[in-house]
């Protein structure tokens, strides 16, 4: 193996990066499979995409790493035992989450002196951005709705589509 390019601060901040894609791909299989047992299937769906875009974050971050002469860590993931009990705290969740790693990654980049990790950054600092706007829009869906069922039905399948 060739020498790492990478500072042990770094890769270690890169382990931490790798962890929080795989948490989020777990959290969005937890919420998929309560989603699914109380039949909001494509809200199950959209949770099950989500989960696999996560492993595709994580799995850009194991390239990177690769690229740079080391190998990346793969760090036990917790179990989920929350129950996710609404629609509505599903998407709540996914919102938390959206955000967490969205300052997750703007913090680094604002403190990165490397030049290689903040253009890697740049795209996680935009897809985060995204992300959180996307998931404030379905909360904000969600609010206008107030409970009206008909409404939650037609939400859960536009996820599905």
């Amino acid at each position: 193996m060739r020498a790492s390019l990478l500072s042990t601060e770094y890769k270690k901040k890169i382990n931490e990066a790798i962890g929080y894609e795989l948490d989020a791909s777990n959290t969005y299989k937890h919420i998929a499979n309560h989603l699914q047992g109380l039949g909001w299937f494509g809200s199950t769906a959209f949770f099950q995409k989500e989960s696999k875009d996560e492993l595709k974050h994580y799995q850009i971050w194991v390239d990177f790493v690769n690229d740079r002469g080391d190998v990346a860590d793969v760090p036990m993931v917790k179990a989920m035992k929350d129950a996710i009990p609404t629609l509505r705290s599903a998407f709540e969740l996914y919102y938390e989450k959206e955000v967490t790693l969205g300052e997750f990654y703007n913090d680094w980049y604002m403190d990165c002196d490397d030049a290689t990790i903040h253009q890697q950054l740049l795209f996680f600092v935009e897809t985060q951005r995204k992300s959180v706007g996307e998931a404030g829009d379905l909360l904000s869906t969600l609010d206008r709705l107030m409970g009206n069922s008909a409404g939650e039905l037609l939400f859960d399948q536009q996820r599905g589509a």
